[in-house]
């Protein structure tokens, strides 16, 4: 895939194991570019163009942009419902007497504490799986530091999305070298693409095709 943008001379290639990091030196242009992006990932309109073979691709449908480290998103609406087709999926084709049985085990439970309640109790004896799952609080269970759950969101958005262009947002400034250095490796492994923003420029790492927009709007290719 390629990202083109009309104030760019250069477009980036956005393929598994190729790091663009684009450093925009002035903080309002940063931001430009960043909720610019952001809008366009939303649906919005916008100057970013993502194509594939002179094919034009929706980056609502193909990208995703990650700028809010604290919180991953991963309880989003649109996560639970489509981890719980996953699992309902799942279950069906492989644990569909068990569910049967649960189902069997629940109904005859409610029945007993309709027999024991001072007030007649009504309840759905065919409420789905979807329904369990949510009583359960069942949900995507995150990890402990930041660069396992990056990691985890981008596998969940890969193999529940079909997302395989990610945005991030200064995140340099949030993991080590070291970290960064995984996190190449890891994200080519899983074959995706990864396309950086950063105010600051940093010390350029192996794997990395740095572009710089200076305060003058010069355009440096490091």
């Amino acid at each position: 895939m390629k990202l083109a943008h009309f104030d760019f001379e250069n477009t980036f290639e956005i393929e598994a194991g190729r790091i663009n990091v684009l450093v925009v030196e002035s903080e309002e242009k940063f931001f430009g570019y960043c909720a610019e992006l952001f809008g366009q990932i939303g649906g919005a309109s916008g100057n970013f163009c993502l194509s594939d073979r002179e094919e034009m691709l929706s980056l609502s449908q193909r990208g995703a942009v990650i700028y809010d480290y604290f919180d991953l998103r991963f309880n989003e609406r649109r996560f639970q419902s489509k981890l719980y087709r996953e699992l309902q999926a799942v279950a069906e084709q492989n644990f569909l007497r068990e569910y049967q049985q649960l189902r069997e085990v629940l109904s005859d439970f409610l029945a007993k504490l309709n027999a024991e309640s001072e007030c007649p109790i009504d309840y759905n004896e065919d409420s789905g799986m979807t329904e369990l799952f949510k009583s359960f609080g069942v949900c995507i269970q995150q990890e402990e530091t930041l660069l396992d759950n990056l990691l985890l969101y981008m596998r969940v958005c890969e193999a529940f999305f079909g997302i395989k262009c990610f945005f991030l947002f200064n995140l340099k400034t949030v993991l080590t070298e070291r970290q960064l250095l995984d996190f190449y490796h890891e994200t080519e492994l899983m074959d995706v693409g990864i396309f950086l923003l950063e105010n600051v420029q940093k010390p350029k790492l192996k794997g990395e095709i740095v572009t710089i927009i200076d305060r003058d709007l010069c355009e440096i290719v490091a």
